[in-house]
């Protein structure tokens, strides 16, 4: 079975990286936006766990945790979802000025109940968001995020039409960085996938209003 796959490459590991060590300075109590912003975010308008419209806007006024990943993800992601958690209870009532936000790169299985159940294991502060393979294709270039596309046969047996029960069991390759906007949802920085739950916290810190 054939997966189309799309590997983050070396320019934008070198471009993050460029990001993370660019100079710092004190503004509102944390450090400022490179002198040249990069285009990594943007608009969109996806689905939460509850079945609500969430856009990027709604984000606004807090520090965001963006993180993109899938529910079936036997590693990356648990590890990820569970190390931001205990990020949020590290930051005790400061954690009211942070909003993680885990975005489906496989919406043919994470339909929001899907994702519900999933993020109520680990905290109920997550807004978990999905949408058309289409708009998360955009909001993940957006963010120059990539992801591996499910097989044509997964679309086709959650449609209803006869997909075998292996088209259920695939993987999704991704990008595994969590990515930190500041409070006006402008990136700031960065964050490995693996980072220690008082990494992350120390991270957010200096961006919060």
């Amino acid at each position: 079975m054939h997966k189309k796959t799309i590997r983050p490459g070396l320019a934008l590991a070198a471009m993050l990286a460029a990001l993370a060590a660019s100079p710092q300075a004190a503004a509102h109590g944390g450090p400022a936006l490179p002198a040249v912003a990069p285009a990594i975010g943007g608009h969109f308008e996806l689905t939460d766990q509850h079945g609500r419209s969430v856009r990027d806007s709604d984000l606004h006024g807090k520090v965001a945790l963006v993180f993109f990943g899938f529910t079936h993800c036997p590693d990356v992601c648990p590890i990820t979802v569970a190390n931001l958690a205990q990020a949020l209870k590290l930051l005790g009532e400061q954690a009211e000025q942070v909003v993680p936000v885990f975005i489906t790169v496989d919406p043919v299985r994470d339909t929001p109940e899907v994702i519900d159940a999933y993020l109520s294991n680990f905290d109920a502060r997550f807004v978990g968001l999905t949408g058309t393979p289409e708009r998360i294709a955009a909001v993940a270039a957006a963010y120059k995020a990539y992801y591996s596309e499910p097989p044509a046969s997964a679309h086709a047996g959650h449609a209803g039409h006869g997909g075998h029960a292996s088209a259920e069991n695939y993987r999704v390759d991704h990008t595994s960085f969590v990515y930190l906007l500041g409070t006006d949802g402008r990136y700031r920085t960065h964050l490995a996938f693996n980072e220690t739950p008082s990494a992350i916290a120390a991270a957010v810190r200096p961006y919060l209003p």
